[in-house]
């Protein structure tokens, strides 16, 4: 088993961050979660610590999940703000 490197997972965790605050994602309006990946460089979409940043980010409340369409989709938590600042300024 492969150890996820916490400062790649939170580099990947700012860059997803920033693009939902950019798209305004927040509460009702939301996005497909597979989009997250979209703003992750190619060569990096399908490696492990992708996956462990969005897990990361829904366990901590960052992320709501809501399923539409048959889709998972996501956005940021309005409630959260101040966690996400600290994301996105860290």
């Amino acid at each position: 088993m492969t150890k996820v490197d916490l400062n790649e997972m939170h580099a990947i965790q700012r860059k997803m961050v920033r693009m939902l605050k950019n798209k305004r994602k927040f509460g009702g309006a939301h996005t497909q979660t597979l989009n997250l990946k979209n703003c992750v460089p190619k060569h990096i979409r399908g490696e492990k610590v992708v996956g462990e940043a969005i897990k990361d980010l829904f366990n901590r409340g960052i992320l709501m999940n809501k399923m539409s369409a048959g889709e998972e989709h996501c956005s940021l938590n309005p409630k959260r703000l101040k966690e996400i600042d600290e994301i996105e300024n860290t």
